[in-house]
Order: C-alpha cells, then structure tokens, then sequence
C-alpha cells in the first residue's frame, strides 16, 4: 500500500472512530437523534443487561480472527473455510439473541424477541395476519384492502403478513392451547398490544423473531459465495468477516429487513454465478427470487437498479461488447422470465395484481408519512440516508483495507478475470484483515 493511500485511509478510520465515541457520549448525557416535533429516538428507559451479548460479542471477535488467521492450509482449506463460515453464522445468531433479550427486567427479557414481532408499534404485519381467513380472497382484494390497512403493511406488498399467518397456522397445528404457561404468555402478549394472541401465537412470534436472525446471519453464505466469485477466497473472507459485525445485522435480529438483506444477496449471488457459468437455469432462478423478494417490499427494486449499474460498468469494461451485450440480454430475459412466472401464477392461482398493489403502496407511504406521521419528506430521504450509514459501520469503512494498495474498477464481464485492478502487480492481492470491526 502507498505512503499516501495508507495514510488517507488511517485517518478515515481514525475519523470514524472519534465520531463514534463522540456519538456515544452525547447518547448516555442524554440526547435524542431525530427530528423535534416529528420524530426522535427515544432514550431507552428500560433496565439494560448484556452479559449474554457482551460473551457472545468477544466469541464472535475470537471466531471472525481464527476464520481470518487460520484457515491458510491449502490441503485443508475448503472445508476449513466451511467450517468457520458455520461457526460464524451460529455465533452471529447467539450474538443476535443475546441483543434482543438485553433490554427489559430480566426476568421477562426471555419474552422479549416475540413481543418485537407481535406488537403493532414495530411491525404491523403479525397483527394483520390475525385478519386473514381465506388467503386467496385475500390476496386477490388486496390492493382494495391495502386503504385499511396500519402501516407498515398498507404500505408492503403481503409477503411479510403470508409468512406470519404461514408460522401461526403452523405452530397451531402442533402446539396445544390448552398448555397453561403458554396461555399466560399470549394473555401477557394480548395485555400489552391489544390483540386477541393464543398461546400457539406466541410460540410462533418467537419462532418468527429467531427464524428472521437466522436467515440474517445466514446471509453470510450467500456473501461468501459470491465474494468469493468476483475476487478470490482471502477476500471473500475478510467480506464476511466485516459482515459479522455489522451494526444492523448484530443489532436489528427481529427485523424483517434481515430477510431482504439475504435475498439481495443471493439474487446478485445467483445473477453473477448465471453470468459467469452462462447458465440459463442459475439466470431463472434468480428471477424467482427476486420476485420473492418483491413480495416482501418493493425497496428490493433497489436490487435490480444495482444489478443493472453493476452490470454497465462491466460492459463498459469489455473488449468485445456486442458479445457481452448479447450474452447479458439473454441472462437478463431469462431472468425476467423466472421473475414473470412467479407473479402469473399467483394472479392465475388467487388474482393478486402487484401492479396495482404497487400503486396502492406507494401513494400509502406519501400518505402516511407526509401526512399522519407529519413528517417533512425530503427531511427523511436524507435521514434513511444518515440511518444507512450508521448501520453499515466501521466495517463499510474497513472494506477499503481488504484491498491494500489496489483500486478496484469494474467488473470485466468480457475478460477471463472476473475484475479488472489499477496495478502494476498481475497477481490479485491478498486482503489483510483480521476480524469484524463494528
């Protein structure tokens, strides 16, 4: 690495650092982020306990180092790699676990994760599924639904509310509501929400806050995987390793937008390896995941808009651009088609019109937010933008270092080498990490 690059990126992350504690500080005096008369965080009032977390956080910084340092035997290394992979996605959810249970009077903490998924103040979606009955009346109504709805799912496509209802049927179909201690838990759940919640509802809003924590951590595969692809195996290492500590992956373990997080990946995962392998099969499938993902939330969009940028810089890149023109409007039809088969056959199968629901859901949010929540709109573009940051981390900041004394370009979609370095060296570096930064 240069004297110059080592010395901006030293004190870029010298920068991060002191903003941080700098946050941190005026946080415990006492301050409340946001914006006055529209919305703040508020100060958490609630006992605070993190032995759990805090054990959980030191395996992680141990397990993400030993991923780092020791997997460098060749003869050994792929299913070292896999095992360390493993390690960290159990230790990621331990750690996950251990934040949604920090706060509370202990003694009740245990039923924190489940009150997250069921109570309207957070999502709306375990609440709504209550609501539903015949699932295909309901789905084929929805976008005349969507008006009644709360938010957040007046403003959601159904997916999130299908999954929920999917988890309640099931945990009713095995758990009894005669069980004493299961009752109480749903009558407690009921009393603070103002639901009408079994005991079964309960089992399955805690099922539901641990299954989202682990498709989140699980999300570290998909990473690995496709890093992997685009550089070589020490970078893919260091990519998930930094992902390990990300602030709103450890912090967020109940939120939903853990399970875009992993779709967004595998879906440039599965469009890059289609690409690569020229696989018509790979190319359909990830059309069938992005519509999955487009049933959740339209902001998966974002996901093709990226894939689009990723995929014109590396055309840009190519020698011979009409055959990778070519090659990429076949990929990409194909992949249209995988993600028009999904939607056909649930308009064919219960008359659900995303076009229309997407209508709905977008005039729904300028509603309630500009509206009912009385907020100022282009304030809080800006304010998701400032959010985004802050929930990447240090590890967004680190990423520089993966790369020591390399610029990266674009993606060669042309070339034999899947990247394209500004660099007198003709090997591809070995990134110098050596564990999460968060």
């Amino acid at each position: 690495m240069s004297e110059g690059r080592k010395y901006s990126t030293t004190w870029l992350v010298s920068a991060s650092a002191v903003l941080t504690l700098a946050v941190g500080i005026a946080l415990a005096r006492g301050w409340e982020p946001g914006i006055q008369g529209e919305w703040v965080w508020e100060r958490n009032r609630l006992p605070v306990h993190l032995g759990s977390a805090a054990a959980a956080g030191g395996l992680l910084v141990a397990a993400a180092g030993a991923f780092c340092l020791g997997v460098r035997g060749e003869k050994r290394r792929a299913i070292w790699r896999a095992l360390g992979i493993a390690t960290l996605v159990l230790v990621v959810w331990a750690l996950q676990w251990g934040l949604l249970t920090a706060v509370g009077p202990r003694s009740v903490s245990w039923i924190a994760p489940g009150a997250i998924i069921a109570s309207p103040n957070a999502t709306t979606y375990f609440g709504v599924s209550l609501q539903v009955e015949d699932v295909r009346a309901w789905l084929g109504s929805y976008q005349a639904i969507m008006p009644q709805l709360p938010y957040h799912a007046r403003t959601h496509p159904p997916g999130f509310v299908l999954l929920f209802l999917s988890l309640r049927r099931a945990a009713a179909g095995v758990i009894s509501d005669s069980d004493a201690g299961l009752t109480a838990i749903g009558d407690y759940y009921s009393g603070m929400f103002g639901l009408p919640l079994s005991g079964s509802d309960a089992v399955a809003a805690t099922a539901a806050a641990l299954g989202i924590a682990l498709i989140g951590a699980c999300g570290l595969v998909p990473l690995y995987l496709l890093a992997r692809r685009i550089t070589n195996d020490d970078s893919a290492t260091c990519a998930v390793a930094l992902m390990a500590g990300m602030p709103a992956l450890l912090l967020l373990g109940a939120s939903s937008d853990l399970v875009l997080m992993t779709l967004a990946i595998a879906t440039l995962g599965l469009l890059y390896a289609a690409w690569r392998r020229r696989s018509a099969a790979l190319a359909l499938v990830a059309g069938v995941v992005m519509a999955l993902g487009m049933f959740f939330s339209f902001a998966f969009i974002v996901v093709d808009v990226w894939a689009a940028v990723w995929a014109g810089l590396g055309l840009h890149a190519s020698k011979d651009r009409k055959a990778a023109a070519r090659r990429l409007l076949a990929g990409a039809a194909v992949a249209l088609v995988g993600f028009g088969i999904v939607y056909v056959c649930l308009y064919l199968a219960t008359g659900y019109k995303p076009v229309a629901v997407a209508r709905a859901a977008l005039a729904a949010h300028r509603e309630v937010t500009t509206v009912e929540a009385g907020r100022t709109y282009w304030k809080w573009v800006l304010m998701n933008l400032g959010e985004t940051a802050i929930f990447a981390g240090l590890p967004l900041v680190m990423f520089k270092r993966c790369f020591p004394g390399e610029s990266l370009n674009s993606t060669d979609i042309g070339g034999n080498r899947p990247l394209t370095y500004n660099s007198e060296k003709t090997d591809i570096p070995r990134p110098r990490c050596v564990g999460p930064a968060a």
